[in-house]
C-alpha cells in the first residue's frame, strides 16, 4: 500500500504548529486549493509549547492534495512563499499528496 493512500470516508488530519514565544491561535487546511477549513487546536495551554491539530475530512476517491496553514498570536498567517530557517523562521505551507481508494 503506498505511504499516503487512505480509504475514502472519515480521514482525520492532524500535525503540530510552534510559534516560539508568541504561540498559536488558529491553524487551517485546504484540499485541492479549496476553501481554508479551521482545525480542532488542543495544547496551547501557553506560547512555548507546540500545538497539536486536526481536522476531520471527508475523503473521496482520487488524488488530492493537502494543505495547512497556522496563524499565530500577533494575527501572522503563514506565508506560502518558502524561505530558508534563517535567521527568521522558515515559512511555506506544508503540501502532501494523498491517494483516495473508493
Amino acid at each position: 500500500m503506498p505511504r499516503n493512500a487512505v480509504d475514502a470516508g472519515p480521514v482525520p488530519i492532524a500535525g503540530v504548529a510552534w510559534a516560539p514565544h508568541v504561540g498559536i491561535t488558529a491553524v487551517e487546511v485546504s484540499v485541492d486549493d479549496g476553501p481554508w477549513q479551521p482545525a480542532e487546536l488542543h495544547g496551547t495551554d501557553n506560547d512555548s509549547t507546540w500545538a497539536q491539530w486536526v481536522h476531520q475530512w471527508d475523503a473521496t476517491p482520487g488524488a488530492h492534495t493537502i494543505r495547512c496553514r497556522a496563524t499565530d498570536a500577533t494575527g501572522s498567517t503563514q506565508t506560502a512563499e518558502p524561505s530558508d530557517p534563517a535567521p527568521d523562521g522558515a515559512t511555506g505551507l506544508h503540501t502532501i499528496r494523498v491517494t483516495v481508494r473508493g
